[in-house]
């Protein structure tokens, strides 16, 4: 009893762990721009606003250099609005504003601050992570190599540990079982959700839609394959686990593409 409280215990402060890796990897945010800014002076500040449908302006985030000349942030907009345009505050005082461009889900954007003209997609040599992790520059292999760790390999072995516990709390024996299913499972769900997400612009209504339909299937499945390999154990107890294990690794999502990506 004094195991299975300390085993419990530790599931919950995974779950409160502010900055815990995520067990399912979230796709790339439908609501959110990238925007490469070139030769910025350090202390420029740069401010979103949007053209909404109704042809109203909605003032959005500010962003502060922090000193690279080369420098990527993350502009939000709402669903309802169509395009968008940035005012750069130069150090010494000088405002200008950028040109406006239309806006597209997952979209990428350049603006040179020397002619503060904002215009679709990335730069030349933009994978070399512009203003990125720790100013580390990465190649394309190394780049594709790291987003496959962080989209596979992490939240496949926080699923692995968050199914073990859960597989100790209910006294599922033997384990290896759970991890056979959960180590095909998992990546294939990851995947599928990250191409649905890439290939359909369906917002986050779609997304989380997307993301039941899979855990209900992942939860099926692994049912299924509980019933054949643990037949001396309920049905019921395995469906609860396989539903308990799956929620848990769900709750434990959430910020690794902030962290990471």
């Amino acid at each position: 009893m004094k195991k299975r409280f300390w085993i419990l215990l530790l599931i919950a402060a995974l779950l409160l762990l502010p900055h815990a890796a995520s067990a399912n990897a979230p796709a790339p945010d439908p609501w959110e721009l990238s925007v490469y800014l070139l030769d910025v002076p350090e202390g420029t500040t740069v401010t979103a606003f949007f053209l909404q449908e109704d042809d109203t302006l909605r003032q959005g985030e500010t962003y502060t250099s922090s000193g690279a000349k080369s420098w990527k942030i993350g502009v939000r907009f709402k669903e309802d609005e169509k395009q968008f345009y940035l005012t750069i505050l130069a150090p010494d005082g000088a405002e200008t504003r950028t040109n406006a461009v239309a806006i597209e889900p997952y979209g990428s954007y350049t603006v040179d601050c020397k002619t503060n003209v904002l215009a679709a997609g990335k730069p030349s040599g933009s994978d070399s992570c512009l203003g990125g992790l720790a100013g580390v520059c990465l190649g394309c292999g190394k780049m594709l190599l790291w987003h496959a760790f962080v989209t596979l390999i992490v939240p496949l072995a926080v699923t692995l540990l968050v199914e073990w516990l859960a597989a100790l709390c209910f006294q599922i024996r033997p384990v290896k079982y759970v991890f056979v299913i959960n180590a095909i499972t998992n990546p294939i769900m990851n995947v599928l959700l990250l191409l649905a997400s890439i290939m359909l612009y369906f917002g986050h209504i779609g997304y989380w839609a997307a993301l039941a339909v899979l855990e209900i299937a992942v939860v099926l499945i692994e049912y299924w394959y509980y019933i054949r390999n643990y037949p001396d154990i309920r049905r019921g107890k395995l469906l609860a686990f396989s539903i308990t294990a799956n929620v848990l690794s769900l709750l434990l999502g959430g910020l690794l593409q902030y962290l990471l990506l």
